[in-house]
């Protein structure tokens, strides 16, 4: 069985035009029964049709999910909302189940609406081209700026399989990211949807590569799993298995940030409650002077204690310390001078390292994984409607 095989789901990627060439952009995945699914979206006010309509749908039970690249099918109207609803009309006829029954993603450019005869064309040429190993066929055609394929699997009581498209306008509370997972085990959507949510908050949500939210960013979870639904400490299992899976997907997006070098890891501890070390975390790992800062291998941690300082987060400065690697660089409003800035110098030429932030004001932690500014973003994002 490959790694990233789920019984009783397949996956297919298609071309069919939306992108013009030959890249894929059209992928599918299908439960052979229905399966509990469940959900958590983009909280911009300005929401694409496809988030609209899959929004409602979860948590509950469904058989498939289509989506498409190339088109984010956003800001569409009227027109928007019956394109989406029937891209879901058009697997659900080739497959043979109901329109209520299937998802529906798409990711691209806001504005333009779905060329339709494509998809039409196109949705009965994936039912027909549906593997159980087509997993990374599926992620490539999702991608958009994306330079490389993510998917991620896990074996254990029982199986998980997950790909994710992502590499700009990425933050938490979702981003230009998409993520899917598929799972065998027999979950309540109820159950579903807690775990799922919960797991997304560390993970999908604890990512941010330019602190832009965009309109279409979903991640879905599908399980399809039959017999008494887990509860207790099986539960509990099947989370601290699927945790890991998502994780590793979300940072896959870091990794591939648009003009992105460097992966950071953002703890904020010893603060004040939750909302302080989220405050400050996200403050830190947005700021484009950090970021660039990152970029340049310079340990300017002038620049990362001011960012807490405007985060509105409670705490006082000469109790706060903050190391990067193992280096201990500030501690309780003092410098720790050039052999601690030379040691922290060496862990920023690497690829991924820790960067963490101690307010002293208390016992709360977040954890934000965020990538560095280069140029190459700017160029990226220039022109990227070409």
């Amino acid at each position: 069985m490959s790694a990233a095989r789920v019984d009783g789901v397949r996956f297919a990627g298609v071309h069919c035009g939306i992108k013009g060439g030959r890249g894929l952009d059209l992928g599918l995945i299908v439960a052979d029964r229905p399966a509990s699914c469940a959900g958590v979206f983009t909280t911009n006010r300005v929401v694409a049709a496809p988030v609209v309509q899959s929004r409602a749908k979860v948590p509950g039970r469904a058989r498939a999910i289509v989506v498409n690249s190339g088109n984010a099918n956003a800001c569409t109207g009227a027109q928007g909302d019956a394109d989406a609803a029937r891209m879901a009309a058009l697997a659900a006829e080739a497959l043979g189940c109901s329109p209520d029954e299937v998802l529906v993603a798409s990711t691209g450019v806001i504005g333009a609406h779905l060329p339709m005869p494509h998809l039409e064309r196109g949705i009965p040429e994936a039912v027909a081209a549906l593997d159980a190993d087509g997993l990374d066929t599926f992620a490539r055609a999702l991608m958009t700026t994306d330079t490389r394929p993510k998917v991620r699997a896990a074996q254990g009581p029982w199986a998980i399989a997950g790909a994710a498209k992502g590499a700009g306008m990425i933050h938490p509370n979702m981003a230009t990211m998409l993520g899917f997972v598929v799972t065998d085990a027999p979950v309540a959507p109820a159950d579903l949807d807690r775990v799922w949510r919960a797991v997304c908050d560390r993970t999908f949500n604890a990512i941010s590569v330019d602190g832009d939210t965009s309109t279409n960013d979903m991640a879905l979870i599908l399980a399809t799993g039959e017999g008494a639904p887990l509860a207790g400490d099986d539960l509990a299992a099947f989370a601290s298995l699927l945790e890991p899976v998502a994780r590793e997907l979300a940072l896959d997006i870091v990794r591939d940030a648009e003009g992105g070098t460097k992966t950071v890891e953002v703890t904020v501890r010893g603060a004040a409650d939750d909302a302080d070390a989220r405050a400050a975390a996200h403050a830190i790992a947005t700021s484009p002077l950090v970021k660039t800062a990152l970029h340049g291998e310079d340990p300017n941690w002038g620049r990362v204690i001011a960012a807490a300082g405007r985060s509105g987060a409670t705490f006082e400065p000469t109790a706060v310390r903050l190391w990067i690697g193992d280096a201990l660089i500030y501690d309780q409003g003092a410098w720790q001078g050039v052999e601690a800035e030379q040691a922290a110098r060496a862990t920023m030429a690497t690829p991924e390292y820790a960067l963490a932030l101690d307010l002293g004001a208390g016992a709360a932690q977040r954890t934000i994984y965020t990538c560095d500014f280069g140029p190459d973003y700017v160029r990226i994002n220039a022109d990227y409607r070409s």
